[in-house]
């Protein structure tokens, strides 16, 4: 590769040294940079940093980090070389921080490159770890002293100035109370006893004291047709023409060709005379609310 290929990229901050392969190494506060550079630089290491970008999820989605990071860009074939230098640079910090603050560690200030956030992310060093929060101290409570408690505040008169309760349960015991009044004044009771009245509503929620606005009357149902004669004898046709063709034994006849094509003709002359005879429906838009017929 060219001279002009192994410089890093303009517009990034370097230590002046080229490389053939760049790596990712960690992410770091911006505030390090300018010292972990000169760090590396000492040792011979080439570097850069960039601000750090997000990391792709499952979803194809960019997640940015929650403040401004670097991200440091080291020659991969001195790799080792430069966690050597971080590691020794983040115990410094921490034992700079642990002078002000007991226990601070380096945390935050230095972390691994997520591995979907760049095309190169190399092994991280050593790195501290968060410091470990104090478990919650809850106090040990014994359940039957505390439900005995309850139990004997139950009937424990109150000193203070204003009770924890309503004042409308103070009541005496020889008082009825308003439950037992609602429950009395709710006996059961028919709607015809002229003598349970309830004086307590008012007289339009009386059922006799509502007027009656109107309600609906289904008209009367059509009268039943009377049989026509005509209908009577073609039925009676039709009947003796299925006994001559099916059973004349039935009226002391015996079968033949010739009762057969009697009660045939009989058959046919009563189902044409019902057909003949048959009345019309009357028409669907006859009755008084169908509106205008045209």
């Amino acid at each position: 590769m060219d001279s002009a290929s192994q410089l890093p990229p303009r517009g990034r901050r370097d230590n002046g040294l080229t490389s053939a392969e760049w790596g990712a190494l960690v992410d770091l506060d911006p505030r390090l940079s300018e010292a972990l550079l000169d760090s590396l630089a000492a040792v011979g290491v080439a570097a850069y940093v960039e601000p750090a970008g997000g990391a792709v999820d499952t979803t194809l989605a960019v997640a940015l980090p929650k403040r401004p990071l670097d991200r440091l860009w080291v020659d991969t074939a001195r790799a080792d070389v430069a966690r050597d230098v971080i590691s020794a640079e983040v115990a410094d910090l921490t034992a700079l921080l642990a002078e002000e603050d007991p226990g601070a560690t380096a945390h935050g200030f230095v972390q691994p490159v997520p591995r979907t956030a760049a095309t190169r992310v190399l092994r991280p060093p050593p790195l501290p770890e968060p410091p470990a929060r104090p478990a919650a101290v809850v106090p040990p409570t014994d359940t039957d002293d505390a439900w005995q408690e309850i139990v004997d505040a139950w009937g424990r008169e109150s000193d203070a100035p204003v009770p924890p309760w309503p004042v409308s349960e103070d009541v005496d015991d020889d008082e009825p109370s308003l439950a037992d009044e609602a429950a009395t004044s709710r006996r059961l009771r028919r709607r015809s006893d002229p003598d349970a009245v309830d004086d307590a509503l008012p007289a339009w929620l009386e059922p006799e004291a509502l007027e009656d606005e109107g309600h609906y009357v289904p008209p009367p149902p059509p009268p039943i047709p009377k049989v026509r004669r005509n209908t009577v004898g073609s039925l009676a046709a039709l009947s003796i023409g299925l006994i001559l063709v099916f059973a004349p034994n039935l009226i002391g006849q015996v079968q033949s060709v010739g009762l057969g094509v009697v009660g045939i003709a009989l058959m046919l002359g009563g189902a044409g005379a019902l057909v003949w005879h048959m009345r019309d429906a009357p028409p669907t838009d006859s009755g008084p609310d169908d509106g205008a017929v045209v």
